[in-house]
């Protein structure tokens, strides 16, 4: 007589919170934003740019002050810029190892973590669910607060790497990574639902939230300075200059708050 088959024991599924257990305090939109987050939340922050050297010469000032204000800072980059060059000698392959070791530095000298690169081809961006799915996977990592990302609904935004990343990012924040029937399979690593409290989109035409980054200029001057084979040799004072001629040229077109220690985005408040 055959002895009967047993069932080996089943490891219990591990259940996920579709809301945290406790209600967050609320971020009061008459409030100034990074002040509230700070008062109100854990101060951890995720950019996600498309290319090395977006978020310096986008938004290195604030990514500055976030981590001199002891901001916990991760920087996502989508492609590794295997393209940005004019050099006719230069391979892709080559390119995107130069450009992912300037991010470092950068990234460095900003005061954030090790970047992180999806690797996608410079040019070859897509606004798709293999993208969303990853920007989900680092939101669930990292549980930012805080998102910093292009403006990809600005009208006529010349870079489509530029537009699907902040696209795909806004798409991966509401209502993936809040919602754990999207991206099941990142259960397997213990990665819970979370939506941050809010973005900020950089790049954009309608700005309504500033940041003064005159005390870290010279922080986010040394970060652009890191991408080397972009800047073309060009100095610290030369990029000081340069900035201040445009804000001037700014204000002699009507922009009376011009200023090259000003960075502008758009704020968008995310209840949860």
């Amino acid at each position: 007589m055959s002895s009967p088959r047993t069932t080996p024991p089943q490891t219990p599924r591990r259940r996920y919170p579709l809301r945290p257990p406790q209600p967050p305090a609320q971020i009061d939109p008459a409030l100034d934003l990074l002040d509230e987050l700070e008062a109100k939340a854990p101060k951890r922050a995720l950019a996600v740019f498309a290319h090395p050297d977006d978020a310096e010469f986008s938004c290195g000032g604030t990514l500055a002050l976030l981590c001199a204000r002891g901001w916990d800072l991760n920087v996502v980059v989508t492609t590794s810029g295997n393209k940005g060059t004019k050099d006719p000698e230069v391979t892709s392959q080559y390119l995107a190892g130069i450009r992912e070791e300037e991010q470092r530095r950068a990234s460095a000298i900003l005061g954030a973590h090790e970047p992180i690169f999806l690797g996608f081809s410079d040019g070859y961006v897509h606004e798709d669910d293999e993208l969303r799915g990853l920007l989900v996977r680092q939101i669930r990592l990292h549980r930012p607060e805080l998102v910093i990302t292009w403006d990809g609904f600005r009208p006529g935004f010349n870079h489509r790497d530029h537009r699907n990343t902040g696209r795909a990012t806004y798409d991966a924040i509401y209502p993936a990574a809040d919602d754990h029937l999207y991206y099941v399979l990142d259960k397997e690593e213990g990665l819970e639902p979370f939506r941050p409290q809010a973005m900020l989109l950089s790049g954009t035409r309608d700005a309504d939230y500033h940041v003064d980054i005159s005390p870290v200029a010279r922080t986010k001057v040394r970060a652009i300075l890191a991408h080397t084979s972009q800047i073309r040799g060009r100095t610290e004072a030369e990029t000081i200059k340069q900035w201040e001629d445009r804000a001037r040229a700014a204000r002699q077109a009507g922009d009376a708050n011009a200023s090259p220690y000003r960075e502008s985005f758009t704020k968008v408040l995310l209840r949860r």
